[in-house]
């Protein structure tokens, strides 16, 4: 059986945490949230400490077992929208700048508690 709904929103809000938590760990700063436009969404828009800008897509498993499931999940179709979103991103902007999309995997380690399983840059290329 599927886990709940309410579960599954409740593990999605938490992964994207941990993934700014990382983030900014690293360096990176982070732009917005749960950023939605007409031609897409992105769970985080950050800006990299090479000043690249970053749309990340969070994927949250609650099994570790599932991180390569989770990575993999990032389809065509939402490989497209997140195309999409970068080439709209560039025309909000009033200047050039990089953009790159990545993916990062959340999970949980032996005592339960999420982690940055995998952060995977340049997930999405341009065509």
């Amino acid at each position: 059986m599927p886990p709940a709904p309410d579960h599954r929103r409740r593990l999605g809000a938490a992964g994207e945490q941990c993934a700014a938590d990382y983030l900014s760990a690293r360096g990176y700063t982070i732009v917005e949230r749960n950023y939605r436009r007409r031609w897409g969404e992105a769970d985080i828009i950050a800006t990299a400490p090479d000043r690249t800008c970053v749309i990340v897509e969070v994927r949250s498993r609650s099994n570790p077992r599932y991180v390569v499931e989770a990575a993999q999940s990032v389809g065509p179709r939402k490989q497209r929208q997140l195309r999409r979103l970068a080439h709209g991103l560039m025309s909000e902007l009033e200047h050039e700048i990089d953009i790159r999309v990545d993916v990062i995997v959340v999970t949980t380690d032996r005592r339960g508690q999420l982690v940055v399983a995998a952060h995977i840059q340049d997930a999405v290329e341009d065509e």
